[in-house]
Order: structure tokens, then C-alpha cells, then sequence
């Protein structure tokens, strides 16, 4: 297990890493490619500021979709923050970068980020309820959105589970960082790549929208 473990946390983590990094660079190229054989003006003239302002909106509880949505947004809200929050400001995950690459940032109380994982895993949990049963929502889950949710969930319920040393440790801790691996490596390809789209897909349309003088969104 020892031996599983140290692959997980170092060539597989650096192939991983590489893969997500160089995947994610030409997703947004071949999206910045596409949007420009669709429409040549679109990345005419960019207009930042209007860019911005449709990220805010839609990052913001306020747009229409919120409105008329509100406990699925607050879930997938709630799902989010616990996940980026935990992955990227868990203090253990930061001591690993500093051993590995002498690189280290501002970290979260070992408390709040065990509150968050709970408050994800507990999101994760409800928009799985919905999915299977909202029979309109059912008809439009295919089996990549189940890949998605395990993807997201697995390193999750693993890193809860080693934290609190609910079971075997070594066991979970090294599922929590192969499943960790197994995310960074199929992001690009599946729809976690959203994670980067998002903000380019909403900058091109928000400046495309300004230049327009039709809103931001």
C-alpha cells in the first residue's frame, strides 16, 4: 500500500498535473479557435470590462436561472465552494506542494475545511437526489454526468474518511489521492472542464453581448 501510495502521490500526481495543465490550454484554444470560424468579430475589440461583468453575473446569485432555481443553486453553490475551497486551501494539501516544489500560500483552519468537505459531500448528495427523482432532470443525466459527480465526490468522501481515520487509513488516504489523480486526468476531457471554460466561454459572450449593447449576459 506504502508503495501504490508514493506512485500516486509523485509520477502519477506529476503525469496527472501535466495532462490537466496541457488539456486544459487546448480546450481553451480550440474554443477561442471555434468561436472565431463562428463569428470573426467576436474576439474583435474585447472589451474586458464587459467580460467581467458577465463572470460576476453569473457567478452571482442573481441571475434569472438562481432566481427560479433557488435550492439547486444554493447546492451547487455550496458543492463548489467545498470542493475548490478544501482542494486548494486544505492545510495538508499546501504542506505537499511546499515539500514537493518549496511553494506554499495562505491556508484554511483544519475546522472550516473539514465543515466545507461535509457541506460538499452533503450538496454532492442532494443534486444526486434530484437527479434520480425529478423525471425530467433524470432524462437529461447521461452517464458522463455520473462520471462527473464520481469524479468529484470520490477524492471527497475518500479525504474525509482518511482525515477522520474512519476505517483504514492507508487504505483511503491512497484512494484519496489515486481518485485525485484520476479527476486531474479526465477534466480536460469530460465536462469538469467547465472549471476553465466558464470564464472564458462567459468573457467572449459578455464582451461579445457589450459590443452589442444588449447586456453582459
Amino acid at each position: 500500500m506504502f508503495a501504490l501510495y508514493d506512485l500516486a502521490a509523485g509520477p502519477l500526481f506529476a503525469v496527472s498535473f501535466a495532462v490537466f495543465l496541457l488539456g486544459m490550454a487546448w480546450r481553451v484554444l480550440r474554443f477561442l479557435h471555434l468561436a472565431k470560424r463562428m463569428d470573426p468579430a467576436a474576439l474583435k475589440g474585447f472589451r474586458p470590462t464587459w467580460a467581467l461583468k458577465s463572470i460576476y453575473h453569473w457567478l452571482a446569485p442573481a441571475n434569472i436561472t438562481a432566481r427560479e432555481n433557488p435550492l439547486p443553486t444554493a447546492a451547487g453553490f455550496v458543492f463548489h465552494l467545498g470542493l475548490l475551497a478544501t482542494a486548494l486551501l486544505f492545510q495538508a494539501h499546501v504542506i505537499l506542494w511546499e515539500q514537493a516544489w518549496d511553494i506554499s500560500w495562505w491556508t484554511l483552519p483544519d475546522e472550516v475545511s473539514d465543515y466545507l468537505a461535509f457541506a460538499c459531500l452533503a450538496a454532492g448528495a442532494y443534486l444526486i437526489i434530484r437527479r434520480l427523482a425529478l423525471p425530467h432532470v433524470r432524462a437529461l443525466t447521461g452517464p458522463s454526468d455520473w462520471l462527473v459527480l464520481f469524479l468529484t465526490l470520490a477524492p471527497m468522501l475518500t479525504g474525509v474518511l482518511a482525515y477522520h481515520q474512519w476505517g483504514d487509513y492507508d487504505t483511503f488516504i491512497t484512494l484519496h489521492v489515486l481518485s485525485a489523480d484520476l479527476l486531474l486526468l479526465l477534466a480536460p476531457f469530460t465536462k469538469l472542464s467547465h472549471v476553465v471554460l466558464f470564464f472564458v466561454s462567459r468573457a467572449v459572450t459578455g464582451s461579445d453581448f457589450g459590443k452589442r449593447s444588449v447586456g453582459a449576459w
